[in-house]
């Protein structure tokens, strides 16, 4: 596999985290367990955000019963926002129907979107999730042309590989309409149900990601932000340049090493899934 000498260096200073049910999520998925929630702001926060300097969110959040992120009960107030002080939103959605598509179309300059490559790893991480409606609200925003970002967490189901490559196949159906996937590592996360378990490998993830590569040459594939810290992001990053085409928080040793081996750097300092804005630096 030919390497890619060029990598975009995301670095997370732009845009923050909003959660629109607090720390509320109906499903308490075991490598979650609505831990990360905590630390995402919230609606009412906005405003005061936009004046430390913050030009775009994620709008994110838990499912409520219905399977959805509760867009349409905040909307009003997102879009006065967004227009008040051209902000840019990334929107995770949940379950997506017809009668959703309007308010999303106001609103989401971005949609990311999480997606399992099987029913049985859906069933024993996410528990009350419908696995075919997963992949049709999917469907149904690429059908929309809205600028959709599929996320898949290698290692969901208790750092063990299990859905991944399903989830890939699954992809290759989108074609072009689909311009990059982003990837991310289960983290174990102290008081959740899989907190226990370990990450899994730097070079099964590595490996994985290669046959990625040659699947999708002409797609962007990013390292996202959700993956584990310390001396396995170092080792993953690290091993990962000439493969991806992003990487999201890198590591100062990472960022020497592209810089020694010559690569094509270039940096952006908004949420991974907006189309870049880079300022090349080499």
């Amino acid at each position: 596999m030919t390497l890619i000498k060029e990598i975009e260096f995301v670095i997370l200073k732009n845009t923050s985290s909003v959660s629109l049910t607090g720390n509320y999520c109906y499903l308490n998925c075991k490598h979650c367990g609505r831990h990360y929630l905590n630390n995402m702001a919230r609606v009412k926060d906005m405003k005061n955000l936009v004046n430390k300097g913050f030009t775009s969110f994620l709008i994110s959040g838990g499912l409520l019963t219905d399977g959805k992120v509760p867009i349409t009960i905040f909307a009003d107030t997102l879009y006065t926002l967004k227009t008040k002080y051209n902000l840019k939103y990334n929107v995770h959605t949940g379950y997506v129907d017809e009668k959703d598509i309007h308010v999303l179309k106001k609103i989401a300059d971005t949609v990311s979107f999480d997606l399992v490559g099987e029913q049985q790893t859906v069933r024993e991480v996410y528990g009350k999730f419908d696995y075919d409606k997963m992949w049709t609200s999917f469907e149904l925003l690429v059908k929309n042309d809205f600028v959709v970002k599929p996320h898949i967490t290698i290692g969901l189901n208790k750092g063990e590989f299990s859905h991944e490559q399903k989830a890939i196949e699954k992809l290759k159906k989108f074609g072009d309409r689909i311009d990059e996937i982003i990837f991310l590592v289960f983290i174990p996360t102290v008081g959740t149900e899989f907190h226990s378990y370990q990450p899994p490998k730097v070079t099964e993830v590595v490996s994985f990601l290669s046959k990625v590569r040659k699947d999708f040459q002409h797609k962007k594939l990013t390292l996202g932000c959700m993956h584990p810290k310390g001396k396995y992001r170092e080792d993953l990053q690290t091993n990962l340049l000439g493969i991806v085409n992003k990487i999201v928080q890198p590591i100062g040793k990472v960022i020497e090493k592209a810089e020694r081996e010559n690569y094509r750097i270039s940096y952006s300092y908004e949420c991974c899934a907006f189309p870049s804005d880079c300022r090349l630096v080499q």
